[in-house]
């Protein structure tokens, strides 16, 4: 009897430890909770909008998270900075709209993120709004390019007009604050052209310049020369084949801009060899305006055919060696 109490309560005991044991199994692991709070030192924070804060550039941002455990940080602040800090202060340095995120890394492992939108103008519309291009300058149809307004009055109709043609009309949010994406927009057009942007009722105008996708220097030579290639725009931290006239230069890494400077030498190879303007290409591909590279081809002789040249001395070499051991052979000949 004492038998069969003591298995009862050693079985009741494991059953309770096998309860216990799938309780913690299958209820998931408490995740963080976050929370991005944002003081800006330019400016009080907006009400919610488009945009979680609307202020006036130079814009200096301190970030902090909030989460149910201790952990790890990662902030990418929208202009290709980034920071480990749990409370970074970031200073922005141009008028952008900038998609700030961040993730953190609870200590049991789980993640978690958020995300707020800074639209950072030049200055405040006074009176009217403020406008700002994001980013002010790139090559056309590689980039995203995001058109932003600020400071209007609430729920206001805002005509907004490119180079003085009418393209949108948005209503603005809570804050007088509205987004437009223009990539579409944009055409390829020479370095330096100017997209101008203003609205109706008025405000402080912008404007996009155009890139060119890739430059060089200098612009003329001859095959083995060295020349200096700055290509814009591209994917950041990306690999970028180059090329002149179809040959290959190399290849060149992005930084975090998405821009890339690098000597590449010119290769000895046709059509190079040739006289005349090749055109630098790359992959992945850019629009915009592209450099080019006017070869003297001074070097066709030497290079290019330096192979001809000798394959004919071989050949030449060949036939007198044939011509020779021929005369030779009819001189041993015997008489018939």
């Amino acid at each position: 009897m004492l038998f069969h109490l003591k298995r009862s309560r050693a079985l009741a005991a494991i059953i309770v430890a096998c309860a216990v044991l799938g309780a913690v199994l299958l209820v998931p692991p408490a995740t963080a909770t976050e929370t991005v709070k944002i003081t800006v030192a330019t400016a009080p924070i907006a009400e919610p909008s488009d945009f979680d804060i609307i202020t006036a550039f130079p814009l200096t941002v301190d970030f902090s998270v909030k989460a149910g455990s201790s952990g790890s940080f990662f902030w990418q602040f929208g202009d290709g900075t980034n920071s480990t800090s749990p409370t970074p202060t970031h200073l922005y340095n141009a008028p952008c709209v900038y998609d700030v995120l961040v993730q953190v890394t609870a200590s049991n492992g789980s993640t978690v993120s958020g995300e707020v939108v800074l639209g950072a103008f030049a200055q405040k519309g006074l009176p009217g709004g403020a406008l700002a291009v994001c980013p002010p300058q790139g090559t056309e149809g590689l980039i995203p390019v995001e058109l932003a307004g600020g400071f209007f009055a609430a729920k206001q109709q805002v005509d907004v007009m490119m180079n003085g043609t009418s393209i949108a009309t948005v209503t603005t949010d809570k804050a007088g604050a509205w987004l437009l994406s223009v990539s579409d927009l944009l055409t390829p057009e020479p370095n330096g052209t100017q997209y101008v942007f203003t609205t109706s009722p008025p405000s402080i105008t912008t404007a996009f310049t155009t890139l060119e996708g890739v430059s060089a220097t200098p612009g003329s030579g001859a095959p083995g020369d060295t020349v200096l290639v700055q290509g814009l725009s591209y994917p950041a931290g990306s690999t970028v084949l180059v090329y002149l006239g179809g040959a290959s230069l190399g290849s060149a890494q992005t930084n975090a801009s998405g821009s890339f400077l690098a000597d590449f030498q010119v290769p000895s190879t046709y059509p190079l060899v040739v006289a005349g303007t090749y055109a630098y290409a790359t992959f992945p591909a850019i629009l915009g305006s592209q450099a080019s590279f006017v070869s003297s081809g001074a070097l066709i002789g030497v290079f290019w055919q330096w192979w001809l040249w000798l394959l004919l001395i071989v050949v030449l070499a060949l036939v007198v060696v044939y011509l020779v051991r021929r005369r030779m052979k009819r001189r041993a000949a015997p008489p018939a």
